[in-house]
């Protein structure tokens, strides 16, 4: 079945909603563990639950090593640092210290934890971050009943397994409905050494209807990388939902932005925080009917994910400027994410 997967991919043509998570785990169970033998283990740059890994880029652990009731081998002990780490549930944390007794992990709500095993992960080259989860903080809803972090996460994990196929190391900030700070999935770029972190959103309120595509990207106002990421990233999208016919909503000055607070420095916390090249994307709006109606249907999750492969691996192998960019910034005070005391850590063993 995992060859099957590759084989339409090559074809162009995916699983649809309700086959994907499975076809993402089977990425995993087919690229996770690339060669074992008793001295060493090579694991695959990659997370877990619901999500994919790559052989292309690999980690090496000198460890001993384990066999689980499904036949995976697993490390035990190991020796070699790891940037992060796929628990066995599935969830991505940033790895700070390495013990006989595990791995001392950043939870995603910002706790020190030790969790006894796991997959290693290196040589991460991009992270994609589901904009919002949890319980409270589902992001925007709309008037189909579409919610936001669903949706973010659903396009987060098909644009994963795009990168992948092309031979793209990439790590999701989150793998499921749970809560992580901002501070958390920002900072995760940044441990891992990745090339380029980028965040996926729905948009609402809904402004005025537009002739094209209402498509915004949230750049670093002090990056030239970050604006050629942003530039790349409207272009492939806006072209691809061009291919759509709806009736589209957008704000007079959508495009590629700066978006400053009355401080006057970047807005958003998944622009501000990282020092790796950032960019957010909300690619339309959920809250208008005619958008949330596409955004529902798999062929837009497929397109989208196309369109958004496409200018990552455009942003990494050429000079390729993009478009859509607007001179004067935006000033904004968004609301603040969700905080630790409000945030509950998903189960890491």
């Amino acid at each position: 079945m995992f060859a099957a997967y590759l084989g339409l991919s090559a074809l162009g043509v995916y699983p649809d909603r309700g086959m994907r998570p499975l076809f993402l785990a089977l990425l995993v169970l087919g690229g996770a563990c690339t060669t074992v033998d008793a001295s060493a283990t090579t694991f695959a740059a990659g997370d877990g639950a619901g999500s994919a890994t790559t052989t292309t880029t690999t980690t090496t652990v000198v460890a001993t090593t384990t066999t689980s009731l499904s036949g995976r081998v697993a490390p035990s002990f190991p020796t070699m640092a790891a940037d992060a780490l796929v628990t066995p549930t599935g969830v991505v944390v940033a790895v700070l210290d390495q013990t006989p007794a595990g791995y001392l992990v950043r939870t995603p709500c910002g706790n020190e934890a030790l969790v006894a095993a796991g997959t290693p992960v290196g040589g991460v080259s991009v992270v994609i971050d589901p904009g919002h989860g949890g319980e409270i903080d589902t992001g925007a809803v709309g008037p189909n009943g579409l919610i936001e972090k669903h949706l973010n996460l659903e396009l987060s994990q098909a644009l994963q397994a795009k990168l992948i196929i092309r031979g793209i190391p990439v790590l999701l900030t989150r793998t499921g409905d749970y809560a992580s700070v901002l501070g958390v999935r920002a900072a995760l770029a940044d441990h891992v050494g990745a090339d380029l972190i980028v965040s996926l959103h729905h948009n609402a309120p809904t402004p005025g209807r537009s002739s094209e595509p209402g498509t915004e990207i949230f750049i670093q106002s002090e990056s030239a990388d970050s604006r050629r990421l942003g530039g790349l990233l409207w272009s492939n999208v806006v072209a691809a939902l061009s291919e759509f016919d709806v009736a589209w909503s957008a704000a007079p000055d959508a495009g590629v932005l700066r978006v400053l607070s009355t401080r006057g420095n970047d807005a958003y916390g998944m622009i501000r925080g990282p020092e790796t090249v950032s960019a957010l994307v909300e690619v339309g709006y959920i809250s208008s009917r005619p958008e949330a109606e596409l955004f529902a249907t798999n062929q837009y999750v497929e397109r989208a994910a196309e369109a958004l492969a496409d200018a990552i691996e455009a942003y990494l192998q050429t000079d390729d400027p993009g478009a859509g960019f607007v001179a004067e910034p935006r000033v904004f005070n968004p609301q603040p994410g969700i905080g630790g005391g409000a945030c509950n850590d998903p189960d890491l063993d």
